[in-house]
């Protein structure tokens, strides 16, 4: 949501081989795009013709079912994420969203919360845990400075990937790690 437009990013689109992942989260999501919700959408639509593997959607975004299917037409699999930037509930709230979740079908879920003591690492990590044998992928951990060590460890708990910053100074979130200190750490820990 940092960018104005998607338009010419097919050439990145060639250019990676990983899948990549289109996110345009509105200021009401803590996002950068302040345009109407049918441009954000557009510019979604925009990423999946464009060649983005992913669309990430907020679970709380108006006429959700109808954008999945348009961005399905489209080629693009969903993340659909829920942000929680006040704290980490519990187990069975983070359970309970994530049943909420399942109903739209989504190709993973993304859910994620904000950390307040080193304690909620453990119910991030816990609830990965729990949900590891789930058919839908999962990916969870808690924002904050708090809460980095849950975006360090939740591949090693279930999540199906985490977030990095390409460098420190570029994070996109609090909390964020660089991707050479996260591989620091797992090859410090025999992860790697």
């Amino acid at each position: 949501d940092k960018l104005r437009s998607f338009r010419g990013l097919d050439k990145v689109a060639r250019s990676v081989e990983k899948p990549l992942i289109a996110t345009n989260r509105s200021l009401s999501e803590r996002g950068s795009f302040d345009g109407s919700e049918t441009d954000r959408v557009k510019e979604l639509l925009g990423a999946a013709e464009e060649g983005f593997s992913y669309v990430d959607l907020e679970l709380r975004a108006p006429s959700l079912p109808k954008t999945i299917k348009s961005l399905r037409a489209k080629g693009a699999k969903i993340i659909l994420s829920h942000h929680d930037f006040f704290r980490t509930p519990s187990l069975s709230s983070l359970t309970l969203t994530r049943s909420e979740m399942e109903k739209y079908h989504p190709d993973i879920c993304k859910i994620v919360t904000t950390a307040k003591s080193p304690e909620d690492n453990l119910t991030v990590l816990n609830f990965l845990l729990q949900n590891k044998q789930n058919n839908t992928p999962l990916v969870g951990f808690a924002m904050g400075e708090a809460g980095v060590w849950s975006r360090i460890m939740a591949p090693y708990y279930g999540s199906a990937f985490t977030y990095t910053a390409l460098e420190r100074g570029l994070e996109t979130a609090p909390g964020q790690p660089a991707v050479s200190d996260v591989r620091s750490v797992y090859q410090t820990l025999g992860l790697e």
